[in-house]
């Protein structure tokens, strides 16, 4: 099956069970909750009535896709450096416009509230992120991230695999939650669908627009229609499971949204309205365990300094006003940020100013619980191959280190192969 069909059947089954039909993964999923016992695989997360004594059970990763390839070298600039200033002279940064971090490496001006998390301590970068024998191509490089496997061998995301052990015996619907009406590929599983909601307004069972009024009326009736099958009958334990389990998702995602109050006002686009979704679910307690949203449009083959600062200022004017709306909400220490990029750009910029596919970049890490600063070796511009960066971390480090000591889960097995871990989660030091 096709990534493309994948996604469609696992996003459309959700889509599906909500208005009361199944699709085949659904009642797989429901068949094997219904006849399990509270412990799921407890050596993945921990399920909800397995958490009290848990230190990790309240902590969420929201992870955030920077999608079409983002251009690291502009986005943590290496100022001084004379190769880079050499190769850019059009879409450059220049010295006297960054942000500057250190005597090394600033941020892009339009990365104002990135730079007030760093000045805090809460934001650590992780330099050279990439993977041996690197994809140049947006939809195998995109696989390659979301399943955690170079060698393009997985059938499941690398963040469905972690939220699998997080549910409880009757299926928690929002242990992982795509902000978002497409549902990504790290978030997808043969047997286990998470949701992907654009809006609040749109999670529910929507009635007839012809017969508004009526929408009590059509519940009502779905209700009666699952509960009126025999209980000894095949399949009543799935019918059951799919038709709670969707009327409880439903009222609790708009329990939360009824009673959230945004603390801070949030950027009028679409990636603030997506952070600020994930914001009502973390302070509503509805358990999610994984929070996913994107920002599109960083394949910048032309004209890139325009569309590059839009975009990063959206991005970091978003996360800024999602951490202080959480700190805020005293819900910030439950919370760590993770974003990733397909790839890099390459080091030169091409004729349209703008630069194309590359290979290594950086990756943000914010939270409280970390050690800000550099971590990983930075690129060296001077070591290029054929025009593009070596990279120097192998992303799934980052995820190990996130995995083990964020989300206290076996990294080693959920990753098929023990990776070193960073130290922005223990013991190290930052570069």
């Amino acid at each position: 099956m096709s990534m493309l069909s994948r996604r469609i059947f696992i996003q459309d089954g959700f889509k599906v069970v909500s208005l009361g039909l199944a699709m085949p993964h659904v009642f797989t999923r429901a068949v094997q909750a219904a006849g399990m016992e509270a412990g799921r695989d407890a050596s993945v997360l921990n399920s909800p009535d397995q958490q009290s004594n848990d230190p990790f059970a309240k902590r969420t990763l929201i992870v955030v896709q920077m999608a079409g390839g983002n251009d690291g070298l502009n986005t943590v600039v290496p100022y001084n450096d004379s190769v880079y200033l050499q190769n850019r002279k059009n879409v450059g940064i220049p010295e006297d416009q960054v942000l500057k971090l250190d005597d090394r490496f600033g941020l892009h001006p339009a990365m104002g509230g990135m730079k007030g998390l760093w000045d805090d301590g809460k934001l650590a970068i992780v330099h050279g992120v990439g993977y041996p024998q690197p994809s140049f191509s947006h939809f195998r490089a995109m696989d390659i991230w979301q399943t955690a496997n170079p060698e393009g061998k997985a059938n499941e995301g690398w963040l469905a695999k972690l939220v699998k052990g997080a549910v409880d015996r009757r299926g928690h619907p929002f242990a992982g939650f795509a902000a978002g009406g497409t549902l990504p590929p790290a978030l997808m599983s043969p047997d286990y669908p998470i949701p992907a909601v654009n809006s609040v307004d749109s999670y529910k069972l929507l009635p007839d627009p012809r017969f508004a009024a009526d929408a009590a009326a059509r519940q009502n009736a779905l209700v009666k229609l699952y509960q009126g099958y025999p209980g000894g009958a095949p399949f009543a334990q799935v019918l059951q499971s799919t038709e709670e389990g969707a009327l409880s998702s439903i009222d609790q995602l708009q329990k939360a949204h009824a009673g959230y109050k945004p603390a801070v006002e949030y950027p009028k686009d679409g990636f603030g309205a997506g952070l600020k979704l994930l914001a009502e679910t973390i302070t509503g307690n509805l358990g999610v365990k994984v929070g996913y949203v994107t920002i599109g449009g960083f394949d910048t083959h032309s004209n890139e300094k325009n569309q590059h600062q839009r975009l990063l200022q959206s991005l970091s004017d978003g996360l800024k006003a999602f951490w202080d709306d959480l700190t805020a909400q005293g819900k910030a220490d439950d919370v760590m940020i993770m974003s990733w990029s397909e790839f890099g750009r390459r080091v030169a910029e091409n004729g349209s100013n703008g630069t194309d596919h590359g290979t290594a970049g950086p990756q943000f890490i914010i939270g409280n619980g970390l050690k800000g600063g550099h971590w990983g070796e930075p690129v060296n511009l001077n070591n290029l191959d054929k025009g593009n960066l070596t990279f120097t971390t192998d992303f799934r480090s980052v995820y190990a280190t996130v995995m083990d000591g964020w989300l206290g889960a076996p990294a080693e097995k959920l990753l098929g192969a023990r990776f070193n871990s960073l130290g922005f989660l223990g013991s190290g030091s930052a570069m």
